[in-house]
């Protein structure tokens, strides 16, 4: 597995050309440093475990890591893999007092404090994409079907966005910067909403051909006749092998559910 790519986001390029024309290009390759630190905290994990990663896009508030195993691994794995990213902060505040020690000069020191500070703080906001977002996600997932989670995810992460700008501009804490900030992650968060049902049958599909789940957590579902798989499959939960009972008529496990679920729409 290789990163074919580290991509800046056309915004950045934005922000680069900004910066150099006002003084600002050493603090932004202060912060696009930390950035990619943290999201190579991503990076190398998922590596150890031997994700599919394809890229990594870095933008003006921060970065993301594109792989396509991002709900389809173990739910250890992705703990891990999210966790990652934040804790790469905390050995950089010794290399920065380090630093500070030897040859950084005052004002320095404290804004790469302050940088490595705001970005781990709106990191571990509690709404999707954020790794705050995901790892609450993780938690849901462990208790709720994964069909569920999304649907709770997507709508929490919006309605907690609208509540945040609207207590920060009721004082006066508001900003350009904020609100592009704000309708990028709404956005993402209305995508996922939409591509709910996409996202399950990917989830679904690795359930079916990697055959990853294990069968010590059994989860017995009672389903009415009249249900179809598409119905029943929404129930399923992460890191939980399913039985499915249908009332006065038979008894499907999970293979049988998804062998008959994508044999259909073969």
């Amino acid at each position: 597995m290789t990163i074919r790519i580290i991509e800046l986001h056309p915004l950045l390029l934005i922000v680069c050309a900004t910066s150099y024309v006002f003084g600002w290009f050493l603090e932004l390759l202060c912060l696009l440093v930390i950035v990619l630190i943290h999201e190579f905290g991503h990076v190398l994990t998922a590596k150890y475990f031997g994700w599919n990663v394809t890229r990594v896009v870095i933008w003006p508030f921060g970065g993301v890591m594109e792989t396509s195993d991002y709900y389809n691994r173990p739910l250890k794995e992705e703990w891990l893999v999210t966790i990652a990213g934040p804790l790469q902060h905390i050995w950089l505040y010794a290399v920065i007092i380090v630093l500070d020690k030897l040859w950084l000069n005052d004002a320095l020191s404290l804004l790469l404090i302050w940088m490595n500070s705001a970005i781990l703080v709106f990191n571990l906001i509690p709404v999707l994409p954020l790794d705050g977002g995901r790892l609450l996600l993780l938690f849901f997932q462990q208790y709720f079907s994964f069909y569920r989670t999304i649907i709770m995810m997507a709508i929490w992460s919006i309605v907690f966005l609208l509540f945040l700008n609207g207590i920060l501009w009721i004082n006066q804490l508001y900003s350009l910067q904020l609100m592009g900030i704000s309708i990028f992650l709404i956005l993402d968060n209305w995508f996922l909403w939409r591509q709910r049902d996409r996202f399950l049958l990917k989830h679904l599909l690795s359930r079916h051909l990697r055959r990853q789940v294990k069968r010590d957590h059994i989860c017995i579902l009672r389903a009415n006749p009249n249900y179809s798989l598409s119905n029943i499959v929404k129930e399923f939960k992460r890191n939980h092998y399913h039985y499915v009972y249908i009332e006065d008529e038979d008894l499907l496990s999970e293979d049988d559910c998804l062998t008959g679920l994508f044999g259909q729409a073969r």
